[in-house]
């Protein structure tokens, strides 16, 4: 069976590898993109070995660095949930990495020679982007396989650090570098809140060993242990991008080049969410904390929030922006329908399954949607020149194959049927009528409803626009045609995937339900 750190190691040898060894080849010969190819097939290798462990229902915890008795003891461990949420990650990885090969260049595609070239990519930073792309998947992946809160916080700041200067990649633009240091900021100090919890649970338990954590705090009634579950949702909630922390992601998304855009919103925020739900529901249990209702409000506030924001946009990535924000509040009111159940009904743990059923399935769904939207937006822009929609307006006509994978995106993440993103608000909101006279679970479904439907009709008037309507008199629509094929083969892959999804939602679901086994048992 595949040892579970290999995964890692095969993202953080790739990073270290474009790093030393073939950064200073590839500039040689003015190749830097090249680091891309390496990316590729280190995402491509984990995705593989991943798919393999899935299929061979591997759970391996193991404790590889110190004795189990130190407070930094580092171990890992290996379960369906896990492999699930990486699968994810190193997925959307991939496509970013092909994606960016050409992407990349389109900012010093204008210097006249190739003597200058290689080091106008070197004074951009594109020999060092594809490691930073590396560690932060490989960051990602790490905290979903940790087993104890040490190496989840180192994991999680590797994650971060990669974010942070892949946002202010663009370092001669001042956007990017106040979006970045907005979302340092904020990252930062809901970072130091989740440490300050740890550092809490540390003194309950005299480990940071999940286990031991459990066994500690797991029966409730310790004021601290209380406070300590407020402090990791608030400071893991700030990645997440949950309102009121939210702030930071609508300035980030637009300002970090494109594939970053893809990955910030498709995966980096359900990090986050993977960081609130195991901890609330593998160490301090809904059945003696309650914090179902937390959940529920949280997400329904972030929901209305930012679809309100959405509609007021002109930006089309920011517009992509607060719609991420919407659907983690579809992901986390989903969480929290389940812990209510749990804890006010728990003879019917079949809609508390149901309900995390169907935000796990939207983690995979916005996931492919966000992804395929903004990476089909990315080709927009640089065909184009312009993030505005009045600008892309008929553009559609001009990039057939980009508007129709955008088109694919969006319809998924309206929920239109039979398309596998309608089947995961569906088992949310079939949840939450399961139990009609349970007040919150009834106002939390009708809150949800007129919220999805406001969302599918916002995704519906962008994709009107940019596909039908008729086309503005930017002059660069008479020059705009298709995008290189390094960039339309992502946007088609993903397109399949959303559409594979549906067609396979059988064998999908049958996965979420091993995922389930690991949180519900």
């Amino acid at each position: 069976m595949i040892a579970d750190p290999l995964n890692l190691i095969l993202i953080l040898v790739g990073a270290a590898i474009i790093t030393v060894i073939l950064d200073p080849v590839f500039r040689r010969v003015g190749l830097i993109e090249f680091g891309g190819i390496v990316a590729s097939l280190a995402f491509l290798s984990t995705l593989i070995f991943l798919s393999l462990e899935a299929v061979a229902g591997a759970v391996i915890p193991r404790t590889i660095v110190w004795g189990p008795d130190s407070p930094l003891t580092a171990s890992l461990k290996l379960d369906m949930l896990s492999i699930y949420f990486s699968m994810i990650f190193s997925g959307l990885g991939l496509v970013a990495s092909i994606y960016s090969t050409r992407y990349m260049l389109f900012d010093v595609e204008h210097l006249p020679t190739d003597d200058l070239l290689w080091i106008r990519r070197r004074e951009l930073g594109l020999d060092r982007y594809y490691a930073l792309l590396l560690t932060l998947i490989a960051g990602m992946i790490g905290v979903t396989i940790a087993n104890d809160f040490f190496t989840l916080y180192v994991f999680w700041e590797l994650m971060a650090i990669s974010s942070y200067s892949l946002v202010a990649f663009r370092k001669w633009s001042w956007e990017a570098v106040e979006a970045g240091f907005k979302y340092l900021i904020m990252s930062t100090l809901g970072s130091l809140v989740a440490l300050l919890g740890i550092a809490l649970l540390y003194g309950l338990a005299g480990s940071l060993r999940f286990d031991a954590v459990r066994a500690a705090v797991f029966g409730g009634g310790n004021m601290a242990a209380t406070l300590s579950l407020m402090m990791i949702l608030i400071g893991f909630g700030v990645t997440a991008a949950i309102v009121p922390f939210h702030s930071w992601l609508p300035d980030a998304h637009p300002a970090a080049p494109t594939p970053i855009s893809a990955v910030l919103s498709g995966i980096v925020i359900k990090t986050g969410v993977y960081a609130i739900l195991w901890p609330l529901f593998k160490i301090f249990s809904p059945l003696a904390y309650g914090f179902g209702p937390i959940l529920i409000g949280l997400g329904i506030l972030t929901m209305t929030f930012a679809n309100i924001g959405a509609v007021m946009q002109s930006d089309v990535k920011r517009f992509l922006a607060y719609s991420s924000i919407a659907n983690i509040g579809y992901i986390i009111t989903g969480i929290g329908l389940a812990a209510h159940v749990l804890k006010t009904h728990p003879s019917e743990i079949g809609l508390a399954a149901l309900a995390l059923t169907g935000a796990l399935l939207h983690v995979l769904n916005h996931a492919l949607g966000k992804g395929l939207s903004f990476l089909s937006v990315g080709c927009y822009i640089v065909r184009v020149g312009s993030r505005e929609v009045e600008k892309l307006e008929g553009i559609g006509s001009r990039m057939p194959i980009t508007t129709a994978s955008l088109g694919v995106g969006l319809l998924n993440l309206a929920g239109v049927p039979p398309l596998s993103g309608f089947w995961s608000k569906l088992f949310i909101i079939s949840a939450s009528l399961g139990i009609p006279s349970d007040n919150l679970m009834l106002a939390a479904s009708i809150i949800f409803i007129l919220n999805s439907i406001l969302a599918a009709g916002y995704y519906l008037w962008l994709f009107q626009r940019l596909a039908f309507k008729k086309a503005g008199s930017n002059e660069k629509y008479e020059e705009a045609g298709e995008a290189p094929a390094l960039m339309l083969a992502p946007l088609v892959i993903l397109a399949a995937a959303c559409i594979l999804v549906t067609i396979m939602l059988n064998p999908v679901l049958q996965f979420i339900r091993s995922a389930l086994e690991v949180i519900l048992g």
